[in-house]
Order: C-alpha cells, then sequence, then structure tokens
C-alpha cells in the first residue's frame, strides 16, 4: 500500500515538472511571431482493484469497491490553434495568416516545413525567406527596387517599385490540415508534418477553408499570459504537494521499518 503511494507521489511530481516545463516554454515565447500555445493534458493510471465493483460478497452485489489508483502520467502535449492577434508591422515583406493555414518552407535538408510567422525578408536572388534562411515556397522574385507588396484576395502578390509603379511578382499559397495538433514542433517557428495530422491541403487563400493573407501585417503570439501565469502556479502548487507527500511517505516507512526491527 505504501509503495503504491510513493509511486503515485513521483507521477505527480513528473507530471508538475512537466506541467512547469510547458508553461514556462509559453511564457517565454509570449512575444515569438506565429507562436501557438502549447496544451498538456493528463490521465490516470491502472488501478489495482482489491474489491471489484459490482462484485458479489456474500450474496449481495455492493454499489461500489475498493480500487487504488498509481498516479498520473501527461496525457499530450498539443497546439493551441486559435488566431493571434494580426497587429501593423515595420517590416517590408511582413505577411499575416488570418484563419487556417500555414505557409511552406523549404528546411535545409529539403523538406517542407509550415509556420504562421510571417517576418519574411529577400535573400539575394529576391526570394522570399524566414529569418532563418528557409525560403517560402512559391514563384515569387521580389525586385530589388520594391518599396512594399500587397497581397489580393486570391493570394496575387504587387510589388510597389520606388519609381511609383506596381508589378504583379507572383502569388503566395497557403496548406492547411484537418488535426494541425498533430503536427511536430521542429523549432524556428516551423512544424513538420506527420500522420496524426492528416494530409496537407493546398491552395490559394479563401479556398477550400483556408485563410486570407494580409501584407503589412504579423500575427502575434497566442499566449495569453495571465492564464499562464495561473497555470504557473497549479504547477509549482502541485510539485510542492507532491514533493511534501513523498517525504511524508518516505517518513512513514522509515517507521515502519524501525518498527519491524
Amino acid at each position: 500500500m505504501l509503495a503504491s503511494a510513493i509511486t503515485s507521489s513521483a507521477s505527480g511530481i513528473r507530471a508538475a515538472s512537466t506541467y512547469l516545463d510547458v508553461t514556462s516554454n509559453n511564457i517565454a515565447n509570449s512575444d515569438t511571431p506565429g507562436y501557438k500555445t502549447g496544451q498538456i493534458t493528463f490521465q490516470d493510471q491502472l488501478y489495482r482493484a482489491a474489491d471489484p465493483v459490482g462484485a458479489p460478497t456474500t450474496g449481495v452485489t455492493p454499489p461500489s469497491g475498493t480500487q487504488i489508483g498509481s498516479g498520473v502520467v501527461v496525457d499530450a502535449i498539443t497546439g493551441k490553434f486559435t488566431q493571434g492577434a494580426a497587429l501593423e508591422s515595420t517590416g517590408r515583406f511582413d505577411l499575416a495568416i488570418q484563419g487556417e493555414g500555414f505557409f511552406q518552407v523549404i528546411l535545409p535538408d529539403g523538406s517542407t516545413g509550415y509556420t504562421r510567422a510571417g517576418n519574411f525578408v529577400t535573400d539575394n536572388t529576391g526570394q522570399l525567406v524566414t529569418p532563418q534562411g528557409y525560403r517560402l515556397v512559391s514563384d515569387l522574385i521580389v525586385p530589388a527596387n520594391t518599396s512594399s507588396i500587397t497581397v489580393a484576395p486570391d493570394g496575387t502578390v504587387t510589388a510597389a517599385l520606388d519609381n511609383g509603379t506596381a508589378q504583379v511578382i507572383g502569388q503566395v499559397t497557403l496548406t492547411r490540415f484537418v488535426n494541425p495538433g498533430g503536427l511536430s514542433r521542429s523549432g524556428d517557428n516551423v512544424y513538420t508534418a506527420t500522420p496524426a495530422a492528416g494530409d496537407a491541403i493546398n491552395g490559394a487563400p479563401n479556398t477550400n477553408g483556408i485563410g486570407s493573407v494580409e501584407s503589412g501585417r504579423l500575427e502575434q503570439s497566442n499566449v495569453e499570459l495571465a492564464n499562464e501565469l495561473v497555470n504557473l502556479i497549479v504547477a509549482q502548487q502541485a510539485f510542492r504537494f507532491n514533493t511534501q507527500a513523498l517525504q511524508l511517505e518516505s517518513q512513514v516507512l522509515q517507521v515502519t521499518t524501525d518498527l519491524i526491527r
């Protein structure tokens, strides 16, 4: 019985520690463009039935039984893909997605990544890239004398040139997933596809359930600091109480050992 209590407390400490990790990461990324809040869920572990529910006892079926749990385990850590605030930005090539969808980018190994962060710049060939150098998957070539760009509802991109003229330079497409929570975070504001996310649905903005794109704006993190601070307190208290319970169980075990001697 005491061993079960120690196991439960130890699992509670591990779960609370993970809760602290997730919450701290959310707070740290509260100013990261396009960041999506990480959410953690828990589940209880197997139970030991000392007296099974509904088991007949002396000809009578009791309405309840005796079941002893063995602690808690982290069930999942998923992303909360609600819309972040799209604020006016100073970047010449900043883009913000309103609604569902991700920008496609090419990662260093040649695979495709997906991001909500639209703080793009241009490389030496005029292509739009992320601050890390990941190229946006598009046919866009931005002229060297471009002062800003605008995006039409269908994703057509027009460059405003320094000489006062405008030039159509290509089209932005987006990708959405049936279950974006199934995407894998790989850092640098980038996600990678997994079978859990479902098939990638590519298309122009405002088609097939895909959102729109706005130029001159940048989607902010959807972290709600007030909620995260509450979560931080809850996780801290859970960690402290489980630690105290483990200390008490250790003392009881020591007393029991001394009595046996």
